[in-house]
């Protein structure tokens, strides 16, 4: 089950999600969880380079901008993160804010194959949940191997959050 423990990342979770070292964590994915305008939720995974946080009560990320996740964004902001990765389990409850000073038009490959422009938003961190039990431990988080393309735009898009 998992338990509040507070209103910012605590030390491991904000360690893996601050700027640094992004080879370690190059193949990982962070997964997110929107609401949509009908008050279901919609799933999409990021890339260690598509989410960063900037102090611990504050991340940016970026998404397909016309995809489902920053459809429900810019609907009502209600995001939640799921930081699973080895050793750990947080669910990180936020509401997203688009930045849209972000000032050009970055695109990544969409699931078809084409292009599809970024979107990029602010999100507080409202609750921290971390669900851990004493006699199971997560291992890994889920990984994907992606190609030089998909290397080459998430070392753009992160630069571009590291800007803004």
């Amino acid at each position: 089950m998992a338990k509040l423990i507070g209103k910012e990342l605590p030390e491991d979770a904000f360690a893996l999600l601050k700027p640094g070292d992004f080879s370690s964590k190059r193949n990982r994915v962070v997964q997110i969880i929107t609401v949509n305008p009908n008050g279901w939720p919609d799933a999409g995974m990021l890339s260690y380079a598509d989410i960063v946080a900037k102090d611990k009560k504050t991340l940016r990320l970026a998404t397909w901008g016309d995809g489902e996740c920053a459809s429900d964004l810019r609907h009502n902001g209600k995001l939640a993160v799921l930081v699973i990765d080895h050793d750990m389990a947080y669910y990180v409850k936020g509401i997203a804010e688009e930045i849209k000073e972000s000032g050009d038009r970055l695109k990544d490959i969409n699931q078809e194959g084409g292009d599809s422009p970024l979107a990029f938003f602010r999100v507080r961190v409202e609750q921290v949940f971390e669900d851990r039990v004493p006699t199971a431990r997560v291992l890994s988080g889920v990984t994907f191997e992606g190609s030089e393309i998909e290397d080459r735009t998430h070392q753009q898009v992160l630069k571009k959050l590291l800007e803004l």
